[in-house]
């Protein structure tokens, strides 16, 4: 018998045992990294340069959102713990959550949590049931145990005419009053005040104006007589304008930091592609993020929610163009994620994958310090038309240990390497779909030189100063 008959099978299990190692170690590498986050020390307070969350510590705060606005309203807490579990092994760690959910379309038999009404008289504002408030705050309690921070609207108003999803309607029935909803917002921030990990969120797709304003803007004023520390944004209308919390002027006083909300890309008219308004509002002296952001094939089915591409390229570029945090609910084409109808399908979907990656990469560098480089200093070619979608943005931290530019389709992209300020750079690409790095090399730091990523996808261009010796991107 010869020696290649004998060995064999043992070469043979030797390989598939190392295979089923590695395998096994890939599979573990998503839980350690999201076990493995900085635990968060609430709460969170603006940084001294007003450009990011910080903890009690000081450690810097990536607002990674998922919309989740029926959570507290259609799922038993035993569901509620799963489902912060689940998503914080994808990375997140900020809910977008609606105190009270009135959508036909939520699980749960909506406004009610497990049979128990938000209201004890139907709808009328002033008569709180403190059973539903209690579960409210058991909630809380539990995402802040699980290190989550809570974007919580406190009366999600929901689009004008639509009768099937939001309050708007109930608040201008002869139910309510602007007195009812004062006290309603006293109540909110009576009892709320003392929870470290919120933050209060004004409006919910409608503008709140007209019979309206009198109702939200008592609600926030109720809730600000007895809560006074908490930091707010606004939900409002990007139809009517208003894609900015900012933007809102009947709220905008209340804005701590700025969100940008926009359903669809080409709500934002002339600002967009999207990286056009947020390099706009980068500066202005408001921290800025994208709040709610991307819906996966949610209606309508336009690029917005069906083209991974085009979700992945608003991420990346939103953050290397100021913003301070990103959002993203994942979905199927029958199954939608606020609703929770059928969650947990939802937490293996391609685009949970690729925020993933997303938040791996960023989570990676010191992402607080990037400054938006629209200078064209560094990328001295190849990085397109400026206000179309495929032009390249790009960031560097002030203190040139990083720069990172994202490149929509591939294509070849020119930087003078004297910008870096260092002796030697080492370059990597970094692949959003699968998130893995390769190492390019390292490189004199004294002329021009042209990068060009395997493929006419996107991939993002990580720069570091090799004296460094920084991690790959995403580990």
């Amino acid at each position: 018998m010869s020696a290649k008959k004998i060995f064999a099978p043992h070469v043979g299990i030797r390989c598939f045992l190392r295979c089923i190692f590695l395998l096994f170690i890939l599979q573990l590498q998503t839980s350690f990294w999201a076990d493995a986050q900085p635990s968060v020390n609430f709460p969170l307070r603006l940084s001294a340069n007003r450009k990011y969350l910080s903890d009690h510590k000081k450690k810097p705060f990536l607002i990674k959102e998922i919309s989740a606005w029926g959570l507290i309203q259609a799922l038993s807490e035993t569901d509620e713990s799963a489902f912060i579990d689940s998503v914080k092994r994808k990375g997140f760690n900020t809910l977008l959550v609606s105190i009270i959910s009135f959508d036909t379309r939520f699980a749960g038999n909506p406004p009610n949590w497990q049979g128990i009404s938000p209201f004890k008289t139907q709808w009328d504002f002033s008569t709180y049931n403190s059973a539903y408030f209690d579960h409210a705050g058991r909630f809380l309690r539990m995402a802040k145990a699980k290190g989550m921070l809570v974007l919580l609207v406190p009366c999600y108003l929901g689009y004008k005419g639509d009768g099937n999803q939001g309050w708007w309607d109930e608040l201008l029935s002869p139910n309510n009053s602007v007195a009812k909803s004062r006290a309603y917002g006293q109540f909110l921030g009576k009892r709320y005040k003392d929870f470290t990990n919120i933050i209060w969120v004004a409006g919910g797709d409608n503008k709140g104006d007209s019979a309206l304003y009198g109702h939200m803007n008592n609600i926030i004023k109720g809730i600000k007589e007895w809560d006074k520390h908490h930091l707010w944004t606004g939900h409002f209308e990007p139809a009517q304008g208003t894609n900015w919390s900012s933007g809102n002027k009947l709220y905008s006083k209340y804005i701590d930091i700025d969100g940008l909300y926009d359903f669809t890309e080409s709500a934002l008219g002339a600002d967009a592609p999207q990286y056009k308004t947020e390099l706009s509002h980068y500066g202005k002296g408001k921290m800025i993020f994208q709040l709610d952001q991307s819906y996966e094939h949610d209606i309508p089915h336009g690029e917005d929610n069906e083209n991974p591409q085009w979700i992945r390229r608003k991420n990346y570029d939103g953050l290397l163009s100021g913003c301070s945090g990103t959002s993203f609910c994942p979905g199927q084409k029958d199954n939608r994620g606020y609703v929770f109808t059928n969650w947990q399908p939802l937490m293996n979907t391609a685009g949970m994958a690729q925020m993933l990656n997303c938040f791996k990469v960023f989570g990676s560098r010191r992402w607080q310090g990037l400054i938006p480089d629209t200078s064209n200093k560094i990328v001295t070619d190849g990085r397109g038309k400026f206000g179309t979608i495929n032009y390249v943005c790009a960031a560097q931290t002030a203190s040139h240990s990083t720069f990172m530019a994202y490149l929509p389709v591939g294509g070849v992209l020119t930087l003078n390497l004297k910008a870096f300020n260092t002796k030697k750079i080492k370059a990597w690409w970094y692949d959003p779909r699968n998130g893995k790095a390769w190492l390019v090399g390292k490189f004199a730091a004294d002329g021009i030189k042209k990068f060009s990523p395997q493929t006419s996808e996107d991939w993002l261009l990580v720069i570091d100063n090799a004296a460094l010796n920084l991690h790959p991107p995403g580990m």
